[in-house]
């Protein structure tokens, strides 16, 4: 559904593409007003809108315009207020709400001046604030608007054309697969919609709210009339001295063991999550495939015990050899801990995973999430302790970084189906408890700090080492494991040639689920064979990627042929045969063969028992370009009409057999195998 719902937005922005162009010269104003422009995600709308520009729906140029216009009018009237209230505007509503952000503004213009226009535009932040403060020191107009507008010039077609190749490598992933991109999209969005919330609104409004209340609640309890207002007050006189920060993480600990209890609860009482964890379960399943899992197994691998057991070791050692006695303490406790009540928690919880016999003993039962919660810890309290030595400018790329891991960690589960929705949740819940808890003690009980700089060469040693071995070895018997077992169908020779319908689709089935071009044509048997023939019939068979071929795409003028066939999937599976020919007299086009594995297998032949059964296309193919940079492929139509081209390929090898057969009375399926395959009856 939400894929369907996404195919309608290029013909929506097509139709209104006035209003469009309009939301786009807004979002650049806006980005410059003091203190909205803080919070609001313009750059992000504009390189988003401008996505679409790759399919033809938008004018790349009437964007840049937009853009341009609007990054020009919001820095200028942002100037205006600047010369008309003067100092006066700090203490004017919004901005007297945040002085810190316009004193930074003002340290900015006083160190480089005129230059600070220039550059501030490129600075999230400060670029809200700048052109007010030069407008408050009484900046020459003239002197702004040429800093203005050299800015915009750079600014906005730098905004459109990040949005053009991001919507050109959407529409080349949406030929590979419709849910592989979709799926990337979901990751992408997800982890930045949440870094951006987190970023942009939790860190910079959350210390002043937690103060607010924290004053309410004390102005509230001054006076208690109630025993639970009396028991109440010398709660909060009792933490009156702690730092605002320090009662924040307090509170994040018991939103967190209540989250935790709030899901076990559920799902013992089989509340409604049961069925939420059903939805995300088969929402997840549907965007499986071959590449998809490969990328997760990969992920996930790097949350396996291998990995996050030789990390603890690791810095564990690095504390003892720099004698941080507290911080070896804490983190063997951290870890070890996490490692130790998790199975204690799933062995008394015993809830099924939602795929069976993925492993055995106590990690058959899901909740919570092993890979979830010990993760969480590991990156969690190494996030801590490095921040912890780091300046503060780094602490929310540090804290960004290893949500970013654990939050692909906690995805991988999801994806390939070791684990529930409500697994995970609860793990990342208790793992953060647990994490924010040891760093409060250990903040308060050890004073030395042991380099940082060590400790993060430590930890990527490490991990350069032990996730690639780790991953050398365990992918294939992973990839086993995950991988859906699919039952394998026979099929008689005899039925197969007198054209019987066979439980083969008609038609390619993309990961979207939707039906693509025919498939024309069924192959039995060894598939190099085929390839042999296709070569020397005059086709370019399985053009593998080259540096020289992947900059083609930066040609518009390069040959089709030159360029290698982007691998598309039938039903979740690769191709395992690619090959090309071209169009005579047409050097922009070419014909193109894929061939896919089915789950059919042949019997009664003379040789082999069981032989296999593939399916394949054919597409014509035209190479156009997007603003004269970028090439891009576009399939024009049907190709079955090259059915002859291809039929004499095989025909003319005098190894190999193919016959027409008619299916649904519609179109010809050519049929091909070697001689040596003649049937020998029906089995």
């Amino acid at each position: 559904m939400l894929e369907h719902a996404l195919d309608h937005v290029p013909d929506l922005a097509s139709r209104h593409a006035l209003l469009t162009y309009l939301v786009v010269g807004l979002s650049a104003l806006l980005e410059a007003i003091p203190v909205v422009g803080t919070v609001f995600p313009g750059s992000m709308l504009i390189v988003g809108l401008s996505a679409l520009a790759s399919s033809g729906t938008l004018n790349p140029l009437s964007l840049v315009i937009s853009a341009f216009v609007g990054a020009i009018a919001g820095d200028g009237l942002s100037f205006w207020i600047g010369c008309h209230y003067q100092s006066r505007i700090a203490r004017i509503w919004p901005i007297s709400r945040y002085p810190d952000w316009l004193n930074r503004a003002k340290s900015l213009f006083s160190r480089h001046g005129g230059k600070s226009v220039f550059t501030a535009r490129f600075v999230q932040g400060p670029r809200a604030f700048v052109p007010l403060v030069a407008g408050m020191s009484q900046m020459p107009a003239g002197r702004f608007y040429l800093a203005n507008i050299a800015s915009a010039l750079i600014w906005a077609p730098s905004h459109v054309l990040v949005g053009v190749i991001v919507g050109t490598s959407l529409q080349v992933l949406e030929q590979i697969g419709g849910r592989l991109a979709l799926l990337a999209g979901l990751v992408a969005a997800l982890a930045w919609a949440i870094l951006w919330i987190s970023r942009r609104i939790l860190l910079p409004y959350g210390k002043y709210a937690l103060s607010s209340a924290q004053k309410g609640v004390m102005h509230r309890t001054t006076m208690p009339t109630t025993w639970a207002g009396q028991c109440l007050a010398r709660v909060v006189r009792s933490i009156s001295g702690m730092r605002t920060l320090t009662i924040g993480a307090l509170m994040v600990v018991l939103e967190c063991l209540w989250l935790f209890s709030d899901l076990l609860e559920d799902l013992v009482t089989d509340d409604s999550l049961v069925q939420a964890n059903q939805a995300v379960f088969h929402a997840l399943q549907t965007l499986r495939s071959q590449w998809g899992d490969s990328a997760m197994l990969v992920i996930t691998e790097m949350g396996d015990g291998f990995v996050t057991t030789s990390l603890t070791l690791a810095i564990t050692a690095w504390f003892l050899i720099k004698r941080s006695w507290y911080s070896a303490a804490y983190w063997v406790i951290a870890v070890g801990g996490a490692a130790l009540f998790t199975p204690g928690i799933k062995a008394w919880v015993q809830w099924p995973r939602p795929t069976a016999n993925l492993y055995s003993g106590w990690e058959l039962f899901s909740f919570p999430s092993g890979h979830a919660t010990i993760n969480t810890v590991l990156y969690g309290f190494l996030a801590y302790l490095i921040a912890r030595s780091s300046p503060a400018r780094w602490h929310r790329w540090i804290i960004g970084t290893a949500y970013l891991i654990i939050f692909m960690i906690a995805f991988s589960r999801l994806y390939l189906g070791a684990h529930w929705f409500a697994d995970v949740v609860a793990g990342m819940s208790l793992g953060t408890a647990w994490v924010i808890l040891l760093a409060l003690l250990h903040h308060r009980s050890e004073i030395k700090k042991p380099g940082v700089k060590g400790l993060i060469l430590v930890f990527l040693i490490t991990l350069a080492i032990t996730w690639p071995y780790h991953v050398s070895q365990q992918l294939d018997h992973d990839r086993s494991r995950y991988t859906p077992e699919l039952s394998v169908q026979k099929s008689t020779w005899s039925d197969w040639l007198n054209g019987k319908t066979l439980d083969i689709p008609a038609k390619r089935i993309d990961l979207a689920g939707e039906t693509e071009e025919q498939l024309v044509l069924q192959w039995a048997g060894d598939l190099s064979l085929l390839s042999n023939a296709l070569e020397r019939g005059g086709w370019q068979v399985d053009t593998p990627w080259s540096l020289h071929n992947t900059l083609a795409w930066l040609d518009p003028n390069t040959s089709e042929a030159l360029f290698p066939i982007l691998p598309r999937l039938n039903d979740g599976r690769p191709a395992a045969l690619s090959a090309s020919a071209n169009v005579a007299g047409e050097p922009t086009r070419r014909v193109v063969l894929q061939v896919w594995p089915t789950l059919f297998r042949l019997v009664g032949a003379c040789g082999p028992a069981k032989v296999p059964l593939w399916t394949g296309s054919l597409r014509l193919q035209e190479h156009t370009s997007i603003l004269g940079l970028i090439a891009l492929e576009k399939d024009r139509e049907d190709a079955s009409y090259s059915q002859p081209a291809l039929f004499k390929a095989i025909k003319d090898d005098p190894d190999l057999e193919v016959r027409q057969l008619i299916r649904n009375n519609s179109f010809d399926i050519l049929a091909g195998y070697p001689r040596g395959l003649q049937p020998c009856g029906d089995a």
